[in-house]
């Protein structure tokens, strides 16, 4: 799992559980069911992993991260410039916050009192949420991390006491490996691409690429029907063919541009999408068989009867619908109802073997 992590740079966090949280979801369509304990062991207990504002990282690339929390305290963005005016204005409530952790360790968000002098204000709903808005921007900075999670909220820890101390990469050495990193987790892809994914996409430049193709380190690929320069890793191996579900947030399938682009599926999330006008479902994951994405499913787990339900199946035009196919998607199914704690699956639309 710890490979599977560094490999792909990030597990993104999101708060929607319909079935599993998402990092957990990532990580199961790569193995399968496996032991959650497992992850959190890796998480709490050897801090192999740790949590930021958006993601789960890798703690080896501590030394690349620290490159972006630095800029943030530079105020390199003016919303950058905005979080660091704002915490200077309530320089207070700051050290309150810092000298309790310091003292007292590990807290959760209620253990503070909202000593601001200034309220933030958006259009994201963050007024006079200054305490929790002012542990989110000392996260950002890297000076608090999250040290534990109690029934789902977060616990916290100043990272001097979580986290090894390290040294921040030299800019150009971030580039090369951010670059490099992001190449091998997207197998193939255009420098624009490289551009969008999240966690490294930071660190990547067109003058680090050029040096990776010249080191013969990346190397020019073509897609056919698809116009533009792409760039793949010289040597990377093809894994194992497999039948698996997709989260909507994996990395694999988050760039939806590139998604449609190299799968031939449009796919978008239809959370907020009334009911009604919904194509594919509240939750459709994508279906990846061997190298397709053949459509998508729609499940959802019923915790108090323990059972996963499933609707909204939608093959692709072109996909296969051979039994072969049929059963690798139900077996993928009942795997992913077993690691979700499902004692039965239950198909409210039509099943892979019906017709």
């Amino acid at each position: 799992m710890l490979r599977a992590v560094q490999h792909l740079g990030y597990l993104q966090l999101d708060p929607t559980n319909v079935v599993a949280r998402n990092q957990l979801l990532v990580l199961w369509s790569r193995f399968g069911r496996y032991e959650v304990a497992d992850f959190d062991r890796l998480m709490w207990r050897d801090r192999s992993l740790y949590e930021s504002v958006s993601y789960i990282l890798p703690t080896a690339d501590r030394p690349l991260h620290l490159l972006r929390e630095r800029a943030a305290r530079r105020g390199e963005t003016p919303q950058h410039e905005r979080m660091m005016a704002w915490l200077r204005e309530n320089a207070k409530l700051r050290r309150h916050v810092v000298s309790r952790l310091r003292r007292e360790g590990p807290l959760a968000v209620t253990a503070f009192e909202d000593r601001a002098v200034f309220s933030w204000t958006s259009r994201g709903g963050d007024d006079d949420r200054n305490v929790s808005l002012m542990l989110h921007f000392l996260v950002r900075l890297g000076e608090v991390t999250i040290g534990a999670r109690a029934s789902g909220r977060r616990v916290f820890t100043l990272t001097s006491s979580w986290l090894p101390k390290v040294r921040p990469l030299a800019p150009w050495a971030a580039a090369r490996l951010g670059t490099e990193r992001a190449l091998r987790a997207m197998g193939i892809a255009t420098y624009q691409e490289l551009r969008r994914y999240r966690a490294l996409n930071y660190f990547v430049t067109r003058e680090a690429l050029m040096r990776l193709e010249r080191d013969g380190v990346a190397r020019r690929a073509t897609v056919e029907g698809l116009a533009g320069d792409r760039f793949t890793v010289a040597g990377l191996s093809p894994g194992a063919p497999r039948t698996t579900l997709l989260s909507p947030f994996d990395p694999l399938v988050i760039d939806r541009v590139r998604t449609e682009e190299l799968f031939g599926m449009r796919y978008r999330m239809e959370i907020y999408v009334p009911k009604a006008r919904r194509v594919r479902g509240y939750w459709a994951m994508p279906i990846l068989h061997d190298d397709q994405i053949i459509g998508t499913l729609d499940p959802r787990m019923d915790r108090a009867a323990r059972i996963l339900e499933v609707g909204s199946l939608r093959f692709e035009p072109r996909a296969p619908r051979d039994r072969a196919t049929r059963r690798a998607i139900e077996s993928a199914v009942e795997d992913l109802a077993g690691f979700a704690g499902a004692r039965d699956v239950r198909w409210v639309g039509a099943r892979p073997g019906a017709g």
